[in-house]
C-alpha cells in the first residue's frame, strides 16, 4: 500500500478527481440509499475545485482509501475534513490509522484552532469513527440529515486513537 499526497488542482489535472468520484459513488451507495438521496455528483465536482488536500492510499493502481481536507469555508481558522473513505475490502484494517497518522503529520505544521466536518446521520460507521476519534456531534443547522462534528486542535495530541496509531507505527517499524 502506497500513500500519496495531492494538493489543489493536482487531483483534477491528474484525472484522479474522476476516479475519486467513481470511488465515492460505489463506496457511499448504501449510505445515500438509506438517506433516500441521490449521490450529489455536481456538488462533489465543485468540492474537488475548492483546493483540497488528498492523502490517497493506492493498492497498485486502485484507490484503497483516502482522506480529504481543506480550510473551512465557515471559518478558515478550522480544518474541514471533507471526506474519509475506505474501500469495503480495507475496512477493519489498519489503513484508517495510516491515513490519520499522515493527516496528523501534515496538519500539525499548520496554524489552526480545530477541526470540523459533516457526517450523514444514516452513516452509522462514520458516526462511530468520528466519535471514537474524539469529535463531538451536534445538530447541523444547515442540513438536518447530517451531524456537524467538531473537535479542538488537541486531537493531535490527545485523541483516543493516538494509542492505536502509535502501536501500529511501532509494529510497522519492526517489519
Amino acid at each position: 500500500m502506497e500513500l500519496k499526497i495531492f494538493k489543489g488542482r493536482e487531483v483534477i489535472d491528474s484525472g484522479l478527481g474522476e476516479r475519486i468520484i467513481e470511488f465515492d459513488k460505489m463506496n457511499m451507495r448504501e449510505v445515500w440509499e438509506k438517506a433516500r438521496m441521490e449521490f450529489p455528483e455536481e456538488r462533489r465536482r465543485k468540492g474537488l475545485e475548492s483546493n483540497p488536500t488528498f492523502i490517497v492510499a493506492f493498492e497498485g493502481e486502485r484507490i484503497a482509501g483516502y482522506l480529504e481536507y481543506l480550510r473551512s469555508w465557515n471559518d478558515p481558522r478550522y480544518i474541514y475534513v471533507g471526506s474519509i473513505q475506505i474501500s469495503e475490502r480495507h475496512r477493519n484494517t489498519r489503513l484508517i490509522l495510516r491515513l490519520l497518522d499522515e493527516f496528523r503529520s501534515l496538519v500539525s505544521k499548520e496554524d489552526f484552532l480545530g477541526f470540523e466536518t459533516n457526517v450523514q446521520k444514516t452513516n452509522a460507521p462514520a458516526v462511530r469513527m468520528y466519535r471514537k476519534i474524539g469529535f463531538k456531534l451536534e445538530e447541523n443547522p444547515r442540513n438536518p440529515a447530517s451531524w456537524l462534528a467538531r473537535a479542538g486542535k488537541e486531537l493531535l495530541t490527545n485523541s483516543p486513537v493516538l494509542r492505536l496509531i502509535d502501536k501500529w507505527r511501532a509494529k510497522a517499524l519492526k517489519q
